[in-house]
């Protein structure tokens, strides 16, 4: 999830270096060929693939908050590790799916404030599940959510 999101915030800085990290095949669905796909060109079929992109790192993460609350509570250091990557994750993502346009990283990273905030409630639940629940669910109200569990059987079943 971690590693998506990034690859999402670094769409254009990898462009610039002739990298793509991105899924052909997501985007060959809305139509869009993304190798030749230019920032600043706003095709509704980018934003689509881009969206399911988003969703599907979204997904990810609540994978990774489900893994971050069996942490038992008094490891409060552990948790705290996980949930400041969750955190920032999550604050990136929306700010991708809210400008889906963005044509450099820096227009979609996090601000130093949204870093700190992100620190601070997180020590401040850590030990506390439901607020941890309530916190991610607040943070990502308006992202989109993909259906990971089919391309995980699909992936399986090619091995």
């Amino acid at each position: 999830a971690l590693q998506m999101t990034n690859i999402l915030k670094d769409i254009w800085e990898d462009h610039h270096r002739g990298a793509c990290w991105l899924p052909r095949e997501v985007f060959n669905k809305f139509n869009v060929d993304i190798t030749s796909k230019t920032p600043g060109d706003r095709s509704e079929g980018f934003k689509n693939g881009l969206s399911e992109l988003v969703g599907v790192a979204h997904a990810h993460l609540d994978n990774a908050l489900r893994y971050s609350l069996i942490l038992p509570p008094h490891e409060k250091g552990l948790r705290r590790v996980c949930l400041w990557a969750l955190g920032m994750a999550v604050l990136t993502l929306c700010k991708i799916n809210k400008n889906p346009w963005f044509t450099e990283g820096s227009q979609v990273k996090i601000s130093r404030r949204s870093v700190k905030a992100t620190i601070l409630f997180s020590n401040l639940g850590v030990s506390h599940n439901g607020v941890l629940k309530l916190l991610y669910n607040i943070a990502g109200r308006n992202l989109p959510v993909f259906d990971i569990s089919e391309k995980n059987v699909k992936a399986a079943d090619s091995l």
